[in-house]
């Protein structure tokens, strides 16, 4: 099976996200404080049924950073049941191994705008088979979707990541309420494009799951539609290239030495699952038949923040109007 409608696709994806839905949901983050937990969620669930998927763009120049792991025991201990430690490839021709993978993001969507640096194990689903990225850490400045939470607020008002005119990467991002940190400078600039390993970087991300710190009970991993060959291949960064000045987020975890470095030098298009939402790809042709559909459609709306709002405000207009009848019949 082959794409079709590339353009139609990237131009939809693009065409979604507005800057203004972000301050829609800047004001939804305020609000929610106001009223149990419960309700929101709900808002947000039944927001997500009218809109199933959130379009979002990775900008150009997201860093991978792989490193072995030292401690199997306490990898193993961070999975819910669900899921077991995998070893994995990076590249096609690579030799399997177990890793704590480090990403780190410019991201755009209309429901979030910034940087966000995302920390997973690579484990297999034992219901579906599928390789899947299992986030153990999300810090961000931009707001963060979690099963436990439905949205979070922003956990990090320093974070940079950029790029120089001289081919180098700065990454100096540092958790508010912990001070755990990753700062990083480099060069990109010897790094060479290799093919990546299928069942990772492609089926991978077709099921996304969360450790036990942020999955439900009964959580199930989500899917992201994209292209195939946004992810079939990417530049191979020596690791020597890389300078990490301080890592303090999983003291004992994994080797403090970078063994590859992974770089997309171009942006990538992606439909997620919104809040509460599980797509299921079966395979490559799965994904294909899905991108194609979404390629295809007409008047696709993304996840927004004004649905909820919107449900919000009615709820206040009736509860004012049932409040003044009242007033006026006692």
């Amino acid at each position: 099976m082959e794409i079709q409608n590339e353009d139609k696709f990237i131009k939809g994806v693009e065409g979604l996200i507005n800057p203004m839905e972000v301050s829609n949901l800047l004001f939804f983050q305020k609000l929610k404080r106001l009223l149990p937990p419960l309700i929101m969620k709900r808002l947000l669930y039944r927001a997500s049924k009218k809109t199933p998927y959130i379009g979002f763009v990775i900008d150009p120049y997201s860093l991978f950073l792989f490193f072995r792991l030292s401690n199997i025991e306490y990898a193993k201990s961070l999975l819910p049941d669900r899921y077991e430690l995998a070893k994995t490839k990076l590249f096609t021709d690579d030799e399997p191994d177990y890793y704590m993978g480090i990403g780190n993001l410019n991201t755009r969507g209309s429901t979030f705008w910034g940087i966000r640096q995302e920390a997973y194990l690579i484990a297999t689903d034992k219901k579906t088979g599928l390789l899947s990225f299992i986030f153990i850490d999300i810090l961000s400045n931009t707001i963060i979707a979690l099963p436990t939470k439905g949205i979070a607020d922003p956990n990090c008002k320093r974070a940079i990541f950029t790029t120089s005119s001289k081919g180098e990467v700065i990454l100096d991002i540092q958790e508010d309420t912990t001070n755990r940190k990753l700062l990083l400078t480099g060069s990109i600039k010897r790094g060479k494009m290799r093919r990546l390993d299928e069942r990772l970087w492609l089926m991978g991300n077709t099921s996304i799951g969360h450790s036990k710190k942020y999955a439900n009970v009964d959580d199930n991993p989500f899917a992201v539609i994209f292209d195939p060959a946004e992810v079939f291949e990417a530049l191979d960064i020596p690791p020597e290239d890389i300078r990490i000045t301080e890592n303090t987020l999983f003291p004992g975890l994994a080797q403090p030495e970078i063994s590859r470095v992974i770089c997309f030098p171009f942006a990538q298009h992606y439909f997620a699952d919104s809040p509460g939402c599980y797509t299921n790809v079966k395979d490559r042709n799965d994904l294909i038949s899905k991108y194609n559909e979404l390629a295809n459609s007409e008047g696709l709306k993304t996840f927004s923040a004004r649905t909820i709002v919107k449900q919000l405000s009615i709820g206040i207009a009736i509860s004012l109007l049932i409040a003044i009848f009242l007033i006026l019949i006692l």
